[in-house]
């Protein structure tokens, strides 16, 4: 029981108990001892932001919507940097060359001295001439208009394979860069708190392994699950085991 023993640096304490005060270490519980709490268990696996709202309040740092509040504000402007990354990747390679095909056919059929059946073009025709409007082959009149916007979207078409590898390239490594970066950033978040945690309940720790729990997303969940019951251990064993030396019953 003593390894969950509070260190306090009261100054009314007298020199003695101070002494033995600081041999007394804590420790965080077993990492992987999540399952001794279902609730906190679950809590961590399923709603992260919420168990550390109450590790933030529990520990005195500020109110549980302060600290869930704070956790979620970073994953969450992380995860929408590169979102906007990826649609804005999407808008250059497809949407804005589809839209541009649509909106100049659009004004060529609002234009009353052409009036083109877009809608019974015979579309596979095109694509099996390569892309050549041929007026035999093709008995659908088209303005002339109408005819660059068809063969450019006849091209793309024929160059959307490739292009949906190269998408899939590039949203790859927009994932990894996001999931390091996110990672990153959570790492430093919590480990920082996992630091003043350890000094409020003098529990020894090393700051890159702080940062590394709270790093791998195969830990982190489990480090916050950790974190809560090593708190919740402290605080009930503290009750039975005042600084002053009288017990709390």
């Amino acid at each position: 029981m003593d390894q969950y023993y509070k260190l306090s640096n009261n100054n009314n304490n007298n020199n003695n108990n101070n002494n033995n005060n600081h041999n007394q270490v804590n420790t965080f519980n077993p990492l992987f001892s999540c399952l001794d709490n279902l609730c906190t268990c679950s809590m961590g696996l399923c709603f992260p932001y919420c168990l550390f709202g109450r590790i933030y309040e529990r520990a005195e740092f500020g109110s549980c919507w302060i600290g869930c509040c704070k956790l979620f504000s970073i994953q969450f402007l992380i995860n929408l940097f590169f979102s906007l990354i990826i649609y804005s990747l999407e808008w250059d390679m497809f949407l804005k060359k589809e839209l541009e095909f649509t909106d100049q056919i659009q004004i060529c059929n609002n234009n009353n001295t052409c009036l083109t059946d877009i809608e019974n073009f015979d579309y596979k025709t095109l694509y099996d001439n390569k892309c050549l409007i041929n007026n035999k082959t093709n008995t659908t009149e088209i303005c002339e208009c109408s005819k660059q916007p068809l063969i450019d979207q006849c091209k793309f078409n024929n160059e959307l394979p490739d292009i949906l590898n190269n998408f899939y390239i590039y949203i790859t490594i927009i994932g990894i860069n996001n999931l390091l970066i996110l990672s990153c950033f959570t790492g430093l978040f919590l480990g920082h708190y996992r630091k003043k945690i350890s000094h409020k309940y003098n529990i020894l720790y090393n700051s890159r392994y702080n940062f590394l729990i709270h790093f791998l997303p195969c830990t982190n969940q489990c480090a916050l699950c950790q974190e809560y019951n090593t708190i919740d251990t402290i605080e009930i064993f503290r009750s039975f085991y005042p600084i002053d030396g009288k017990f709390n019953i």
